[in-house]
């Protein structure tokens, strides 16, 4: 195989073309998945709070693919990321599927926890993480009517 850099792909928007590197470098890494990651945990843990399971659980489900994704630009995250998903998230996920509402805020302390606890362990504990008190107002969050 030869150097990734050597490659003959191009992509072009009509305006500019790009080679897989150039295409790699406007995504924006990790960085650009922890935006995503923090809006789909606001989003899950306002569902929950309105005891919409529906939406929560959705949510949950993007999170949960966005955390996997994000380690394709950080493998070195990749065994810390599913110890997470398996264990912190999986608590979270547990409590939605039970409709456990009556628990749900002290599980979602202890997934809050062990969020920025990573952020410690990767020798970024500057970034404490918090959910919003109000949840984003492009989203209706009360329980759909069946």
């Amino acid at each position: 195989m030869g150097d990734t850099a050597d490659h003959g792909h191009i992509a072009t928007n009509g305006k500019a073309e790009l080679n897989l590197d150039d295409l790699a470098l406007l995504h924006g890494g990790f960085a650009h998945f922890m935006l995503e990651i923090s809006e789909r945990a606001t989003r899950c843990y306002q569902a929950a709070q309105a005891k919409n399971a529906r939406v929560a659980r959705h949510q949950l489900s993007e999170l949960t693919k966005t955390l996997r994704l994000s380690v394709m630009v950080r493998p070195q995250y990749s065994e810390a990321m599913e110890r997470f998903i398996s264990g912190d998230l999986a608590k979270v996920s547990r409590a939605i599927t039970d409709a456990d509402w009556d628990h749900f805020e002290e599980i979602w302390q202890a997934f809050t926890a062990a969020v920025n606890d990573r952020h410690e362990e990767f020798d970024h504990g500057y970034l404490v993480w918090r959910v919003p008190k109000q949840a984003p107002s492009d989203l209706d969050m009360r329980r759909p009517q069946t």
